[in-house]
């Protein structure tokens, strides 16, 4: 998947570049607990079932994290 001068990104810095978007990463580095800590880029969008179907059509040989890069939002009621 990652090919020669692929561009790795921290976490942080993904969330910084696509806020309040939907990101898949081929993980490159963990931190001490095993969590994703950089990686490449698949796929960002904000819709999320886009970037999850995204993952399922290549051939990805190493891990993939999909996350949200904004704050949880909550659904109240009107009724």
């Amino acid at each position: 998947m990652l090919g020669k001068g692929s561009a790795v990104f921290s976490i942080s810095y993904i969330k910084s570049i696509y806020p309040d978007e939907w990101v898949a990463i081929a993980v490159t580095d963990t931190d001490a607990d095993g969590f994703a800590s950089a990686g490449e880029v698949i796929v960002h969008d904000s819709d999320e079932q886009l970037v999850w179907s995204a993952t399922r059509l290549g051939d990805i040989e190493e891990p993939v994290y999909v996350f949200f890069t904004g704050t949880r939002r909550t659904v109240t009621s009107t009724a």
